[in-house]
């Protein structure tokens, strides 16, 4: 897994595309948005600004920031096997809307 500079003793924060999971006694937990990587595997984009990750994945994707070593605990005890910094978006990959977040705030409400 790659990963950035890290300062002596500092803890590499990214963002990362996540959204709340809805799912009844999930509350508290993020459902993280993993894709398909070309040789098969498994890969979730992590961005090193919040700026960097609106340019790829646009202004309505939730997010989540977390320390780098957390992602790859996380990602590594769920069978991701790959962490993509900064990649640039994905022409025509679905990408959240307003709307989007409307209808995941309104599933929130009713827990």
């Amino acid at each position: 897994m790659g990963s950035p500079d890290v300062g002596a003793g500092f803890a590499a924060i990214v963002f990362a595309p996540a959204r709340p999971d809805i799912r009844p006694g999930h509350e508290t937990d993020v459902i993280f948005e993993v894709h398909e990587t070309g040789d098969g595997g498994r890969a979730l984009p992590v961005f090193t600004t919040i700026e960097r990750l609106v340019a790829a994945l646009g202004p309505d994707q939730p997010w989540v920031a977390l320390p780098l070593a957390n992602v790859q605990r996380i990602m590594g005890g769920a069978g991701v096997d790959k962490i993509a910094l900064d990649p640039a978006g994905q022409p025509g990959a679905r990408r959240w809307q307003e709307s989007d977040l409307e209808t995941l705030e309104a599933a929130e409400r009713r827990l």
